[in-house]
């Protein structure tokens, strides 16, 4: 700058010699000459007043220029540099600064995009508020679990944007005790479930909490279950151990010299052995098909023919009821692709239960193509099911007629074997009945 100052300096100095020479030279040489001494003194005042200034503030102002793109983000200008001097430095100063801001804002913006990335991937819902608990960060999952929106949650309390009392009570927890919390919460979603809630408090210059939700409503349901399936497994296999403890004490205490009460006893005692028996097949059963769910052959299989075979374990039976049995199967029905064996099994307990629950009446198995598979029908006239109980029926160990169930022998896991096998395979099972009128199950086999 003070060379560009030093170089104006010396060019005025010169025009004003030109100019005084030119004076001289008027008031020596005359009128003419006179006149010519004033034009170059006009030309020098003009060259003084436009082109001085501009000399001076042209790179300034470029500077400037650049500064104030450089202040609105735009940080790709740079100010060229013709000369080192006080302005060239100034210029170049200004060409690094937006350099190191550009390499500074690349890492923001990759970590920014990796923090994101992150945040997009888990699998847990997260909120994040402020010292206030507004709302500064939602990730998808949150979005998903509670119908909610980033854009229009960003800068509302967390009260305002879940409406529950009892999470906002624990931001304001973590955010005064400045230690985690961690509680469970039930939140309608629009459905009941259950998320396990850990807060963090944010430690540094700016106060805030991290909240994470994760989803154990299934969770707690299997455990229920788990719970249940326990339960009832002791129960099932406690009341026929009990009957043939206590039949097997009334032989030991006298009743063995007795040959027809004995004979009686003994009768008993076969058939809670027998149930017990088959309580246990079942549950071995049901074990295998859960372990097996995923691991399935996966073979075309004719269904005719293994329908067929099923259908005749269960003739002899069926006609000791009076019952009539019979199987409409087309003769172009395509294959299926599963497990010959667990399949086979599907049909057998459909079989029967349907033998169990029907006297004097008329079975029917009967197939058809359907969406790219096979629908499977096997109806009964028998005592048919109550409205109440259908959806449970497929639930281990339920029963819809417990007493009449246990006095035929039913453990009360058919159904949930049957489910698990034609779920496993890709299919569906349904079931449409009517008490006193009897019941229709209905498998779906997807094709090869």
């Amino acid at each position: 700058m003070i060379r560009r100052i030093q170089k104006t300096v010396i060019l005025s100095l010169f025009l004003l010699w030109l100019v005084l020479t030119g004076l001289w030279a008027a008031s020596v040489a005359g009128y003419v000459l006179h006149t010519a001494a004033m034009a170059v003194g006009l030309l020098f005042a003009v060259v003084m007043a436009v082109g001085v200034p501009e000399f001076i503030s042209r790179p300034l102002s470029r500077v400037a220029e650049t500064a104030e793109k450089i202040a609105e983000g735009d940080l790709s200008k740079t100010i060229p540099v013709y000369e080192i001097d006080e302005v060239g430095k100034l210029a170049q100063s200004f060409n690094q600064m937006a350099q190191r801001l550009r390499g500074t804002l690349s890492l923001v913006t990759e970590e920014k995009n990796r923090m994101q990335a992150i945040l997009d991937s888990m699998a847990d819902g997260v909120i994040a508020s402020d010292g206030e608990t507004r709302v500064i960060l939602i990730n998808p999952v949150m979005e998903e679990a509670f119908g909610l929106n980033e854009e229009g949650s960003i800068g509302k309390t967390v009260l305002e944007v879940v409406r529950d009392y009892e999470l906002d009570r624990l931001f304001r927890q973590a955010l005064d005790s400045g230690r985690p919390v961690k509680q469970e919460l039930r939140f309608l979603t629009p459905e009941a479930r259950l998320f396990r809630v850990h807060l963090t408090p944010l430690r540094g210059a700016q106060s805030g909490v991290v909240a994470l939700f994760r989803d154990i409503t299934e969770r707690r349901r299997l455990e229920e279950m788990r719970t249940e399936f326990v339960a009832n497994a002791s129960h099932e296999l406690r009341t026929p151990l009990t009957s043939i403890r206590g039949f097997l004490e009334a032989l030991r205490d006298g009743a063995l010299d007795e040959p027809e009460t004995a004979r009686h006893f003994l009768t008993i005692i076969e058939e809670e052995t027998r149930r017990l028996s088959d309580l246990v097949d079942d549950l071995l059963k049901l074990a295998t098909v859960e372990e097996r769910r995923n691991l399935f052959l996966r073979q075309p299989i004719e269904l005719p023919e293994l329908i067929q075979r099923a259908v005749e374990m269960f003739e002899y039976r069926a006609r000791q009821q009076g019952v009539r049995l019979d199987v409409a199967l087309p003769p172009d029905l395509p294959p299926v692709t599963g497990d010959a064996n667990l399949l086979s099994q599907v049909f057998i307990n459909l079989l029967d239960n349907a033998v169990k629950f029907t006297e004097k009446g008329e079975i029917t198995v009967q197939a058809r193509k359907a969406n790219g598979g096979v629908t499977v029908d096997v109806s009964d006239t028998g005592i048919g099911i109550a409205p109440e109980h259908l959806p449970r029926i497929f639930e281990r160990f339920y029963r819809a007629d417990k007493s009449r169930a246990a006095d035929l022998g039913s453990t009360g896991l058919g159904l949930a074997i049957v489910k698990h096998i034609v779920e496993g395979h890709g299919g569906n099972l349904m079931v449409h009945s009517k008490p006193e009128k009897g019941s229709t199950f209905s498998v779906f086999l997807p094709g090869p």
